[in-house]
């Protein structure tokens, strides 16, 4: 089997403004020697203002796999890319990709999967994007032979046919031993920009009453402004901003902690809620958000509404939870996260695929 993957969310080299779900995707189908080649249809002004790294058009080799990089001043006038119609089935990612994807189908007429994120449902449902982008990407998916999304929430939503949720290394989860007696540990690993809403947790743990250590990991526009709170606040021998860290070092810090907090919005799924539930942290996410559908209310962990009132609410609820409760819904966090491993979520994932060939 051979896929033209198409999106601009690829990363390209070291560009950690991107996430790594398509690339780690890509490896995991190419484990099933599957072979699996990239375009990226980058629209400059889009990736300008998304901040991400600005790459030459040309072709790459990462990991094994080609990856070809096409920029445009305007989506997608000049496209001189040229194609070889030896694939078997096309798969697109983010709205451009979908777009993209249509139109270069055209020649190719292959079978085409379109995968949905969050960024699909903004152009799907905002009137701002309804100039350009809207009737182009409702088009694009009537002419797809399967559409899938990231999350229960967007499947639901967009009334796709399947899910495609990321997935942990079965090597990756750990059942906790204990929770700290002295203070309640939380921890967050995210990229510091508004719509995380770490400014929330901030002033919600300046109202609590308890002994606690946040400690959070990660880089991003919103740095200043919450250290400059943190300080305001008076919280800085509790609260603590610590650099971006090394993939691999992730489950070591994350094993430190008792309580994993991202109340994120606009959030396609959240590879990080997985990580911190691998290793039996109690963990709390949006409701409405990716993690919805994962994450079971008081059962494996907690979902909220993003506003200071709830956040400290929940905090004070888990600080209170009896020994037997916390451990409770860490074993079950475990149990969820196993219908997440790996290899079950990519045989699947390859399963759905063969069926439309």
């Amino acid at each position: 089997m051979k896929i033209l993957l198409i999106s601009d969310l690829y990363p390209l080299k070291s560009d950690n403004t991107l996430p790594s779900v398509l690339e780690d995707f890509s490896l995991a189908l190419k484990e099933k020697n599957i072979i699996i080649e990239i375009i990226r249809p980058n629209f400059l002004f889009n990736t300008f203002i998304r901040g991400h790294k600005i790459f030459k058009s040309g072709e790459y080799l990462q990991k094994g796999i080609k990856i070809y990089n096409k920029n445009f001043f305007i989506p997608f006038l000049f496209n001189n890319l040229k194609i070889t119609n030896d694939f078997d089935i096309i798969i697109s990612h983010m709205p451009l990709g979908h777009i993209y994807a249509d139109l270069i189908n055209k020649k190719l007429k292959l079978p085409r999967i379109s995968i949905l994120h969050y960024s699909d449902y903004r152009v799907l449902k905002e009137f701002k994007y309804s100039f350009y982008f809207k009737n182009k990407l409702k088009k694009a998916l009537k002419n797809s032979t399967l559409i899938g999304a990231r999350s229960e929430f967007l499947k639901k939503e967009l009334k796709a046919d399947f899910t495609l949720p990321s997935f942990i290394e079965k090597e990756n989860i750990k059942e906790k031993k204990s929770f700290n007696k002295e203070k309640l540990k939380i921890i967050t690993l995210s990229k510091l920009i508004k719509r995380k809403n770490l400014n929330l947790v901030i002033k919600a743990l300046a109202q609590v009453d308890f002994d606690f250590e946040y400690i959070i990991y990660g880089k991003g526009k919103e740095f200043k402004k919450l250290n400059n709170l943190i300080k305001k606040l008076n919280l800085k021998n509790k609260i603590k901003i610590m650099p971006y860290i090394d993939h691999s070092l992730i489950y070591g810090k994350l094993d430190e902690n008792d309580v994993f907090i991202l109340p994120s919005i606009k959030e396609t799924f959240g590879l990080s809620y997985l990580e911190a539930m691998a290793r039996g942290l109690i963990t709390i996410g949006t409701k409405k958000e990716g993690i919805d559908g994962i994450i079971k209310n008081n059962e494996n962990g907690f979902l909220i509404n993003p506003n200071v009132k709830e956040i400290k609410e929940i905090l004070v609820k888990i600080q209170n939870l009896s020994k037997e409760k916390k451990e409770e819904i860490s074993k079950n966090t475990l149990k969820t996260i196993k219908n997440y491993e790996k290899e079950k979520i990519i045989t699947k994932y390859v399963e759905t695929i063969k069926k439309i060939l």
